[in-house]
């Protein structure tokens, strides 16, 4: 297994998290074509070329939405990665920036729910999305015990 050092990990998700706010920012300008295109491919339950106008624009709305909440969510998590490379972890910011992060996936998990009425695979999205809003519900918590055990700590010194 190739093992990399910590330094060396930190930098790579903080140009990892930097590559995808471009590509968000890029769907920003796509998004129409892709949607349009989303729509009108065939698959094994039929055409969705019969959608109405207002169904399409429903689709085009929640799509921008979806992609308003990965750039939060993107954003969030590159705080996330400074705080980490300044050593700044366990403390109450970086707990609600991770909730905050979880609270993005929920959402998301949200607007894929809706988007199913047109999309039947999109609830599986939504199921995952919900899913790892929960991992990371889990992972706030044991962060801010840590946090308060760290304060604990630092009071008894």
């Amino acid at each position: 297994m190739l093992k990399i050092s910590k330094n060396t990990s930190l930098n790579l998700s903080i140009v990892i998290s930097i590559l995808f706010m471009a590509l968000c920012v890029a769907g920003l300008f796509i998004m129409p074509s892709l949607t349009k295109l989303l729509i009108e491919t065939e698959n094994n339950i039929g055409n969705r070329s019969a959608i109405p106008q207002g169904g399409r624009t429903f689709i085009l709305v929640l799509s921008y939405l979806v992609l308003a909440v990965f750039m939060l969510a993107d954003a969030l998590l590159f705080m996330i990665l400074k705080r980490v490379k300044s050593g700044k972890v366990f403390t109450a910011e970086t707990v609600s920036l991770i909730r905050g992060v979880s609270y993005c996936c929920f959402l998301v998990g949200l607007l894929f729910a809706l988007l199913g009425i047109y999309f039947q695979l999109a609830f599986i999205v939504a199921f995952m999305a919900a899913f790892l809003g929960i991992c990371l519900r889990v992972v706030k918590n044991v962060i801010e015990e840590a946090t308060e055990i760290k304060a604990e700590n630092e009071l008894t010194v």
